[in-house]
Order: structure tokens, then C-alpha cells, then sequence
């Protein structure tokens, strides 16, 4: 067991050096200042992309360390953002508890998508979790004195404290949550956890000869990209003020694994960039006529074909460099 535990301390990822607090510090303060030089629209933009990086930070630790490709995200997403709204709409329960409760139900729903990752890979394991996410948005459809079905579910602004949280609380709001998912993520990442989800993704007969239990750490890394992708479809379903069925397609899924790779699986950082990158810069090709749509794509093909590491692969690379 020891030899086994020595292997597995090395196959610990490397650091990317002593520019990570620093880079940190300065993300925190540009985040906390940022409402500040923006409109509302802007602040809207900034709300959003740090909602798709917590779920791309989930999907992160499923995909880019553990291996398990889920196109189900976009449902557990919707079920994180269902369940907030029912449960401070309809029962009645503060925002923030409401929040979690939706976030763990929508974790026990993770864990039973993780089933499938027990015996399948690859594209049969997209499949498998293509269906189980159209099965959950098909439910979602059809529980209409719940949900209400295609007429979706109008919000009123979420009451913390006693007061209405406006659009600069809840950025400050899912601004703390991603902080805390980045720290979360980064522990994970770094620890033991981490490192045997990576001896997984690249050979589950090898874990085994370890001594590590691929199935336990498949269901929990599921289970822990399901609550990201929940705690996310909270903060998302009072952003936009107004959720149905359609908001959570399989498009979606693809979205979010496309943010993952673009910004560069198995990273963490690569999270942020890929978020940043899906919402911001196709606002900025806006007034060009197909141009968000087609630079998306098309750099989507070039980090696949030359830049296996993605963005944040490249950016690290240039900071050393320099």
C-alpha cells in the first residue's frame, strides 16, 4: 500500500508556479471593482460568466481529471434552477436555503447519472448521459403543476436579510460563490482525491492495482460537478428572472464542455478563461453579422488542433517564457 501511495503522489499535477497568488489577488481585485465601471448589461455579462465558470469548474474535475464526458450538465443545471425558484417561489423558504437544498437534491441526481460512468466510456458514457439529461428536462416539461411545463416560471427578485438583492448583490453574490468553487475545486484538484481521479482517467486496471476504488471516486466526482452545475442554475434562474425548459437544452451541454475544452481540460484556471472567453468575447463581435457564432467554432477547432492544453495551457506557457 505504501509503494501504491508513492505512485500516486507522483502523478500529483504539476503547480504552475509562484505566480498563482499573485494572479489571484489581482483577479479578486478586478472582480470586486468591477460593477463600478459597468452598466447594467455589463454587469449582466459579468454576472453570467462567473455562473459559467462555477459550472465549468464542476464539469472541470469530472471531465479533465476524472475522464467522464456528461452532456447532461445543462439538465442538472435546470434542476439546480427549478428547484431554487419552486422552493423560495412556492414553499416559501429563503433564498439562500432554498439554494442549498436544490443544490443537494440536484447532487443526488449527479450521483445517479453517475451509474451509467460505471460501466460505460467515452462516447457510449455521452451518450448514456445525453439521455439521462433529456429524460430530466423531459420531466421538467411534463410536471407542469410544478414546473409549469413550457409556460416556465417568472421570479421576483431573491430576499436575503430582509432585503431585495439587485443586480450588484447577487454579482457580488455568485462572485463569492466562485471564489469559493475555485478554492474548493483547487483542494480537490490538488489533493488525494485529485490525483486518483487522474490515475482513473488514464487507466482505471492501473487505479485498481493501486488499491483505488474507481467506482467510489466516479459517483463522488459526479456527485460534486452536479452541485456546482446546481449551486450555478440558482444564481442563473435569478439573473434572467424567468426559467423554462428550453433555457436547459442538450445545446447547452455542449456549451459547457465546450468552455472546459477551450479553456483547457484538467486545469482549473482553464475554467475561468473558457467561461470568460463563450460570453464575452462574442458580445464584443456583436454588430458583425455571424461573427460571435463562427469565432467561437472555429477556435474551437484550432485549440482542439493546436492547442491540445487550451487557452490557460497557453497563457501559463507565454508567462514563462517571459
Amino acid at each position: 500500500m505504501s509503494a501504491a501511495a508513492d505512485i500516486i503522489r507522483v502523478s500529483k499535477p504539476r503547480t504552475s508556479g509562484n505566480w498563482g497568488p499573485v494572479l489571484g489577488g489581482l483577479f479578486l481585485l478586478l472582480a470586486c471593482a468591477a460593477p463600478f465601471g459597468l452598466n447594467g448589461y455589463g454587469l449582466y455579462l459579468l454576472t453570467l460568466t462567473g455562473i459559467f465558470a462555477l459550472v465549468a469548474l464542476g464539469l472541470n474535475l469530472l471531465t479533465g481529471y476524472a475522464g467522464q464526458i456528461s452532456l447532461c450538465h445543462a439538465s442538472l443545471f435546470g434542476v439546480g434552477a427549478y428547484a431554487t425558484a419552486i422552493l423560495t417561489q412556492k414553499a416559501g423558504l429563503p433564498y439562500l436555503i432554498s439554494l442549498l437544498i436544490g443544490a443537494l437534491l440536484t447532487t443526488a441526481i449527479g450521483a445517479l447519472a453517475a451509474i451509467p460512468a460505471l460501466r460505460l466510456k467515452n462516447i457510449y458514457l455521452a451518450i448514456a448521459t445525453l439521455g439521462f439529461g433529456v429524460v430530466l428536462q423531459k420531466i421538467i416539461f411534463e410536471w407542469r403543476s410544478l414546473t409549469g411545463g413550457g409556460g416556465g416560471l417568472a421570479l421576483a427578485a431573491p430576499i436575503i436579510g430582509g432585503y431585495e438583492v439587485g443586480a450588484t448583490g447577487l454579482y457580488y453574490l455568485t462572485l463569492a460563490f466562485m471564489i469559493l468553487g475555485l478554492l474548493g475545486a483547487w483542494n480537490v484538484s490538488r489533493g488525494r482525491t485529485g490525483r486518483a481521479l487522474l490515475v482513473i482517467r488514464e487507466s482505471e486496471i492501473a487505479a485498481g492495482s493501486l488499491g483505488i476504488h474507481a467506482p467510489r471516486y466516479k459517483v463522488t466526482v459526479f456527485a460534486i460537478s452536479a452541485f456546482y452545475a446546481a449551486i450555478a442554475g440558482g444564481l442563473f434562474a435569478y439573473l434572467v428572472r424567468y426559467i423554462n425548459p428550453e433555457s436547459f437544452s442538450v445545446g447547452l451541454s455542449i456549451s459547457f464542455l465546450s468552455m472546459v475544452v477551450i479553456g483547457g481540460l484538467g486545469t482549473i484556471g482553464g475554467s475561468i478563461v473558457g467561461a470568460v472567453f463563450y460570453v464575452i468575447v462574442p458580445e464584443l463581435l456583436r454588430g458583425i453579422k455571424d461573427a460571435p457564432g463562427l469565432a467561437f467554432g472555429l477556435l474551437l477547432v484550432i485549440v482542439m488542433v493546436f492547442m491540445p492544453q487550451g487557452l490557460w495551457g497557453m497563457l501559463r506557457r507565454l508567462w514563462r517564457r517571459s
